[in-house]
């Protein structure tokens, strides 16, 4: 015969026997993608459509402000377009062995007609 402590013991132990008032409320959370996500503010990101007669070298056409413009005239258009990304190397020479970082360019004074 098992002792009054025992089995007291057991029944806690038992995830079956847990009551709802001591286990911790269960909430469902979805990711949600966002073009903020792909796209971070701060103009690290440039969207192009293509044009038609790249030949596979890719060809810059107009330029959009966000990626979701620039689905919507693939979707019309039927070009694919283009995610870049601009960024400059930069050395940190202050200590003893140079440091080599990038850092991402947000001006957009560049044209690339």
């Amino acid at each position: 015969m098992k002792s009054e402590l025992a089995a007291i013991t057991e029944l806690e132990s038992d995830p079956k026997n847990a009551s709802a008032e001591t286990a911790p409320p269960r909430t469902r959370r979805g990711k949600r993608r966002s073009t903020q996500a792909t796209a971070p503010s701060g103009g690290a990101f440039r969207f192009f459509l293509s044009k038609s007669e790249s030949n596979g070298v890719p060809v810059l056409d107009r330029e959009f402000t966000n990626e979701p413009e620039a689905i919507i005239e693939s979707l019309k258009t039927g070009k694919s377009y283009f995610v870049i990304s601009e960024w400059k190397g930069l050395a940190d020479l202050s200590k003893k062995m140079p440091l080599i970082r990038k850092e991402v360019v947000t001006d957009r004074k560049h044209n690339l007609d």
